[in-house]
């Protein structure tokens, strides 16, 4: 008798193996699936190598979900498609060549030693699309060139990471888009769970991942994360979510909210407040103990400054006052945070820390009275 995890997970099995080989039936589903003790990977090869001489009267196995004739055999997990960061760094003289087809398969099958090949290049990543550097190094690009970094988080244990490589990336409309559009695409996978210097685990740290795969619209010169969509999102969804950035790139958008005409607001103080003392930046911390904020100074200057989380956020008024220039720092000034939408005031009377501010990874605009 089958325990009702087992089942529970053989039907997503079944359902699996019928998104991939297209308008088979569930009865030839659990046929392989049963003779190849429930393994995907196997199934769908011998599916592809056999799809010509299923006979349905001949050798047939009558399988019961809820009740099994054996015990299932251990399981063996295989790769299901090749990552190309991980390929490149196994095969850097392939990767580098102009015909990395070695790295994926032939297009067409030639023979049955090819099938495994063809079945990674079905779920292959969009090489094509990607940007070829560290996440860093893809802001400092998007920065340069005016462009919004569109990201993908995945896990290969995850089988939407794969369809999302099938169905969207793939997909002409998001391909042509990524390519014409204000934007950078940089794809990376979680392949080490030992390894925290990772480039997907320090991106997940920075933004408070704890799920993949994932999609992000982030701005590459304030690093403030605009939209984020978790698990699959088909291509026209995609789409539809994109218009608004396909318009303008992250610097235009900075620009408009600066001169964007604030709402009337009164000044909090009569008179210059006695700013608190700036602390030090904590830069010896843990990263999920401090408050990264970008701000945007009056004289156009951008900076960065790191808070901790317990800190009150009266601060960053105190910060913000010392970087202004002599001539400024008898003027009252404001902060605002350029939501979409209308800007946001900040109050200097709050008693808020960063933490509970929620100021995280945003941007701050400083203007004068």
């Amino acid at each position: 008798m089958a325990s009702r995890k087992q089942k529970k997970q053989r039907k997503s099995v079944i359902s699996s193996f019928l998104e991939i080989t297209n308008g088979q039936t569930e009865e030839t589903a659990v046929k392989i699936l049963n003779a190849t003790n429930w393994n995907l990977d196997e199934a769908i090869l011998r599916f592809n190598n056999n799809s010509n001489n299923i006979d349905e009267d001949e050798n047939e196995v009558e399988v019961d979900i809820e009740d099994e004739v054996r015990p299932p055999l251990p399981v063996v997990k295989d790769t299901l498609c090749y990552y190309p960061q991980y390929y490149q760094q196994k095969n850097p003289e392939v990767w580098e060549s102009e015909d990395n087809s070695e790295v994926w398969g032939s297009e067409e099958p030639s023979d049955n030693k090819n099938n495994n090949n063809n079945l990674a290049s079905l779920y292959r990543p969009p090489v094509d699309l990607m940007f070829n550097g560290s996440f860093e190094k893809a802001k400092d690009v998007g920065s340069d060139e005016n462009k919004w970094l569109l990201v993908n988080l995945q896990s290969p244990k995850e089988f939407t990471s794969h369809t999302l490589n099938r169905d969207t990336w793939a997909d002409e409309a998001v391909s042509q888009t990524i390519r014409a559009s204000n934007f950078i695409f940089w794809q990376v996978y979680d392949d080490d769970d030992d390894d925290d210097d990772s480039e997907c685990r320090k991106v997940c740290g920075y933004y408070k991942l704890d799920s993949l795969p994932v999609v992000l619209v982030i701005d590459p010169i304030t690093g403030e994360k605009m939209r984020k969509w978790c698990g699959m999102v088909d291509p026209v969804s995609l789409l539809e979510d994109l218009l608004s950035f396909m318009e303008s790139g992250p610097r235009d958008q900075l620009e408009r909210a600066t001169k964007t005409q604030l709402p009337p607001y009164p000044p909090v103080h009569e008179q210059m407040p006695a700013y608190p003392a700036v602390p030090e930046e904590p830069l010896q911390v843990a990263r999920n103990l401090v408050c990264r904020i970008g701000i945007r100074l009056p004289d156009g200057r951008m900076i960065r400054r790191n808070f901790l989380l317990t800190d009150p956020v009266q601060l960053l008024w105190s910060f913000c006052f010392s970087q202004l220039e002599e001539a400024n720092q008898t003027r009252q000034f404001r902060l605002t945070r350029p939501d979409p939408g209308a800007p946001k005031p900040l109050d200097y009377n709050s008693k808020m820390t960063f933490q509970e501010s929620e100021l995280n990874n945003s941007v701050i605009l400083v203007t004068l009275e």
